[in-house]
């Protein structure tokens, strides 16, 4: 059994309006200091399967995108379980990806515990590196949700027993 270590992934691309909110939500987490110690923090960007190395450890992993849901623009939502698998391929520029790198992790035994995706409805996709306005009001929301996730699951984990909860470098 893996050691429990906890991940939050950004998603998306800095030069696509609101497809940036992941990277942008990862970069203000670098900055919390309200974020429990050990969580590695990475910059997914649009890398795909070349995160499975990085990933290769982690047992809960929180990953921050841009998700086309149908929803108001600037909507907060969250996937979990089994809602991952069912997104269509069309919510996230993303997901195709990240449902490939999950199942090549599954494939390897390299799958985490447990995998919830924090997202934010877009209101535009185009290029430029400003989000529009609905996009950057959800940013404080989603950071709020992504720390809370990972300090239930900081929780989560210290109660195991047995844990040894060292402190983890990132």
């Amino acid at each position: 059994m893996k050691s429990p270590r906890i991940a939050v992934v950004g998603l998306g691309n800095l030069m696509r309006t609101d497809d940036a909110v992941g990277m942008l939500a990862l970069q203000r987490l670098q900055e919390e200091p309200q974020l429990p110690e050990g969580v590695m923090l990475i910059e997914g960007g649009t890398l795909g399967l070349d995160l499975l190395h990085p990933l290769a450890e982690v047992t809960h992993l929180l990953a921050l995108d841009a998700i086309d849901a149908g929803e108001a623009p600037g909507t907060v939502l969250r996937f979990a379980g089994d809602a991952i698998a069912d997104m269509p391929a069309t919510k996230s520029v993303h997901l195709l990806g990240f449902s490939d790198l999950i199942g090549a992790m599954a494939l390897t035994g390299d799958a985490p515990e447990q995998i919830v995706v924090l997202g934010v409805q877009p209101e535009k996709i185009a290029w430029g590196t400003e989000l529009t306005p609905p996009a950057q009001a959800a940013l404080g929301p989603l950071l709020a949700a992504a720390l809370e996730q990972v300090r239930a699951w900081s929780l989560e984990i210290a109660a195991r027993p047995g844990c040894c909860c060292e402190k983890q470098i990132a």
